[in-house]
């Protein structure tokens, strides 16, 4: 079925691909009244109903040396496949290979959103399609509708340091650029072209952009220079926040906006965070372009804990003016972690802990600031 819907489709015509196809869909269907085992129906279903909702496909295509390509990608319409999760995109392109896999979730054919690096290895689509709710409501007053990636590394390297972890996402991140590119139509001198070598079961759709996101913030110069390499229409603009664009994490953009609504709900409390101390618990880490600006937007914070995908940051008790200066310095340091962090400065009772460590000891100035109680 998907050899006759993406290769021989090239040499049929339209009512002969038709009517192959169901007669391959029924002959599937009559052999699966033998299966016994309902989970392998199921399972043997989906994989038919993932065919039919396949729209395009990288699968036939070959690099410049003529040879297969070292990962595949997938156009799907996502509302003929059944039991998938709401709300339901308009298009969803999976990228597979051994080294890394993502989906891009889309919800129109004008959209845009950031594409993530996530940690979740098993769950990634969920995060992308919880991110991409929120994104939805976010471009409500700038483009239609929004979009949403990500993309999980499977073969970083086992305690590799930080340049080459580094290193390997970056190149995963090619990959899965590449493979979102290999299957989008193109723009010459205002003509559609299609891409090489790629059966279209779907309408021209030449719209894709990208930003930045958790963990790809300086990804932007990567991925217009493969947009330019393909020689796509959009060229630099292929992905904002790049030299040619904004950088998020320079101006702040997001923060800014962000802290101005931290800044009226407070003064209806009757407390100016420019002038009084607040005590704050964060999700990130200086690094982040959100999270980083959001930290620095007053030197009254008192940050007292945090976390990321890697470390847990507790200071009961911190000093604004000498927290402030080192989460500033972090936030100037390229690629910084909280295990950065200068712990000589952090009051008594903290510290910096691994997230993977099987437990923490809770100390009394931990404690009293949390107001964690005995358990019993």
């Amino acid at each position: 079925m998907f050899k006759t819907r993406f290769y021989l489709a090239r040499k049929l015509t339209s009512d002969d691909l038709e009517d192959k196809q169901q007669r391959l869909e029924h002959a599937i269907l009559s052999a699966l009244d033998d299966v016994q085992v309902l989970n392998e129906d199921r399972i043997l279903r989906r994989y038919l109903d993932l065919i039919k909702a396949t729209l395009r496909t990288n699968f036939y295509q070959t690099d410049a040396r003529g040879q297969n390509k070292s990962y595949f990608s997938f156009k799907f319409n996502p509302h003929l496949i059944p039991e998938l999760p709401k709300p339901v995109p308009k298009f969803e392109i999976f990228v597979y290979s051994p080294r890394v896999e993502g989906v891009h979730l889309r919800f129109g054919n004008v959209a845009r959103g950031g594409l993530r690096w996530s940690d979740r290895e098993e769950d990634y689509r969920t995060e992308v399609l919880g991110l991409v709710k929120a994104q939805q409501v976010k471009n409500s007053v700038i483009v239609p509708v929004g979009a949403k990636g990500g993309f999980v590394p499977r073969r970083l390297p086992l305690g590799g340091g930080r340049d080459e972890i580094q290193a390997e996402g970056i190149a995963c991140y090619r990959i899965f650029i590449s493979g979102l590119l290999d299957i989008t139509d193109n723009l010459k001198d205002g003509a559609l072209v299609p891409p090489a070598n790629v059966v279209r079961h779907d309408d021209d759709d030449p719209y894709l952009v990208v930003a930045a996101d958790k963990g790809t913030a300086t990804f932007s110069d990567i991925a217009n220079g493969i947009a330019i390499d393909y020689g796509f229409w959009l060229g630099d603009a292929f992905a904002s926040g790049g030299s040619a664009g904004y950088d998020h994490k320079k101006m702040g953009i997001t923060a800014k906006g962000a802290w101005v609504g931290v800044q009226r709900h407070f003064r209806e409390r009757g407390i100016n965070v420019q002038e009084d101390s607040i005590t704050v618990v964060g999700v990130g880490d200086m690094a982040g372009d959100v999270f980083g600006n959001g930290l620095l937007m007053s030197d009254k914070l008192q940050l007292v804990a945090a976390f990321n995908h890697l470390h847990i940051f507790i200071d009961p008790n911190p000093e604004p003016a000498n927290s402030f200066a080192e989460r500033q310095r972090l936030f100037d340091l390229p690629r910084s972690a909280w295990s950065d962090y200068d712990t000589s400065i952090m009051s008594e009772g903290g510290g910096i802990f691994s997230r993977s460590a099987k437990s923490i000891a809770i100390s009394p100035q931990m404690k009293e600031r949390f107001d964690i109680q005995p358990t019993s």
